[in-house]
């Protein structure tokens, strides 16, 4: 494959691993034993990685007759390679530079290049580093193979979710025909974006008497009980920036930055169709990975099968729905974004000004960017462990290209803007809070409406660092009042 190692020396020690929790005010990192970013470094990634080497294994017949006996040297280097890195991760090897057909090889070599020395080892490294190269090193294997450049080793899982989904996405789509618009409505739907899994599990699993109607939202609501605990809920402030915005002229733009393929994606859609058919916005364009991502994130060829595993759907209203969404993709109501290889990337969001400046600009052309699910998160708050009491707006550095609203369940130690003494009260109850996935916040920040927030040619080397400060209080813009 041409891997060369980024130092001379590719050995770390395990002396600088600690026993205990991550401390607060540092990045998240694999050095802590007891933190959820060494737990998935020593035992998940590795699983997933055998979960990879075992369904390449079991394609191979399909991948022979597809491409003929030589796909089996594909498969056996890239088999190879799996294992190879399952090793260099267990014995916390340096980072190796990438030297392949990889499109993104010079940010991702400058960026390691860059690197603290201490820094370029698997559990030394912050863990959105260490997880994000490992990856992106995975795909590298099939990019560099004959036949398999375009192989997406977790399609399965993403097509499996939606396909088992059929009795929720079925009584979703008769229950979100012909809705209103208001508060109420948007405010349901947005929870039922939030907490999709939980609300497909307790739908399928539920069984309605005649009394429960299936095509009413409120019942479905109900029976999946989807009012769970939320730490931080500013549907109020991202409901009343759309209304601002819809009673301007013009294009009303909202960028979504997608998080799963799957079921997940389904309530995506149904959230975004809401909002294009009541005014809300004029357009909505979805972020999408380039590469497979994280197991489950959605790609371009996700969004594509999954329109058309709905159009052809013997439900009516599943086949109906499909043909809808077709519809607004084909007239320009809800497009996918060009590809920027930056959410595939090891950066946060806060360097995004200077890393990629188009993407950052397009962002600066709408009037909400939603940033949906764990990983978005960690990369909003640069993976750091910050007060929980933080404010939002501190903790995402300055970057505001626009109004931001991030929805997430809790699954790590990233967590802010939660109210005085509500970490401390939950630890009570529940030690595994923050691992949990039981919790979940929607929070919103509005923008600063400033031409220094977008350097153009001829800005000074300051004000594009300053986007990256943390913004004092005196600085911090007012959000809309709750009402």
């Amino acid at each position: 494959m041409g891997w060369r190692a980024s130092t001379h020396s590719d050995k770390s020690t395990t002396t600088d691993l600690f026993e205990g929790p991550t401390p607060r005010h540092s990045l998240l990192s694999g050095r802590y034993k007891q933190s959820f970013a060494y737990l998935t470094l020593r035992t998940r990634m590795p699983g997933i990685m055998q979960q990879i080497i075992m369904r390449l294994l079991s394609d191979l017949p399909d991948l022979v007759n597809k491409y003929g006996e030589e796909v089996r040297k594909d498969v056996k280097q890239i088999v190879d390679a799996v294992e190879r890195l399952k090793m260099e991760l267990n014995r916390d090897r340096q980072f190796l530079l990438f030297h392949g057909a990889e499109p993104d090889k010079v940010e991702w070599n400058a960026f390691i290049t860059e690197m603290p020395r201490p820094k370029k080892s698997f559990f030394r490294a912050c863990w959105l580093h260490a997880e994000c190269y490992l990856y992106r090193r995975i795909f590298s294997f099939f990019e560099n193979s004959r036949h398999l450049q375009k192989y997406d080793c977790f399609d399965h899982l993403k097509k499996e979710d939606l396909m088992l989904s059929e009795v929720a996405m079925s009584a979703l789509a008769k229950a979100t025909r012909g809705l209103a618009k208001s508060f109420d409505v948007f405010s349901k739907l947005l929870r039922i974006n939030l907490w999709g899994n939980h609300f497909e599990m307790q739908i399928g699993a539920f069984r309605f008497t005649e009394e429960d109607s299936k095509d009413d939202i409120n019942v479905l609501v109900k029976v999946a009980d989807i009012d769970r605990i939320l730490l931080v809920d500013d549907t109020t402030l991202i409901w009343n920036c759309l209304v601002l915005a819809s009673k301007s002229s013009g294009n009303r733009i909202v960028d979504f930055i997608c998080d799963n393929g799957g079921f997940e994606f389904f309530t995506d859609m149904l959230l975004l169709e809401y909002m294009v058919d009541n005014n809300l916005a004029t357009q909505v364009r979805l972020h999408v990975k380039a590469i497979p991502w994280y197991i489950s994130d959605v790609t371009r060829a996700d969004i594509e099968w999954t329109l058309d595993f709905l159009t052809g759907h013997r439900d009516e209203c599943l086949s109906a729905l499909g043909k809808k969404w077709t519809h607004l993709m084909n007239t320009q109501k809800i497009v996918i974004a060009p590809t920027s290889y930056f959410w595939t990337g090891p950066q946060p969001y806060f360097v995004m000004v200077e890393s990629d400046i188009e993407l950052y600009r397009m962002l600066t052309t709408s009037k909400l960017a939603i940033f949906k699910g764990d990983l978005n998160y960690r990369k909003l708050l640069g993976d750091f462990i910050w007060d929980s009491t933080e404010e939002f707006i501190t903790c995402l550095r300055g970057f505001r290209p626009t109004n931001i609203c991030a929805m997430r369940t809790v699954k790590c130690e990233v967590v802010c803007g939660l109210s005085e003494g509500l970490a401390d009260s939950l630890l009570k109850n529940d030690h595994n809070w923050m691992i949990s996935g039981n919790y979940g916040v929607i929070q919103y920040t509005d923008s600063l409406k400033c031409s220094c927030a977008l350097p153009g040619p001829d800005s000074s080397e300051k004000n594009t660092r300053m986007l990256g400060m943390v913004v004092p209080q005196s600085e911090r813009s007012t959000l809309i009042t709750n009402k």
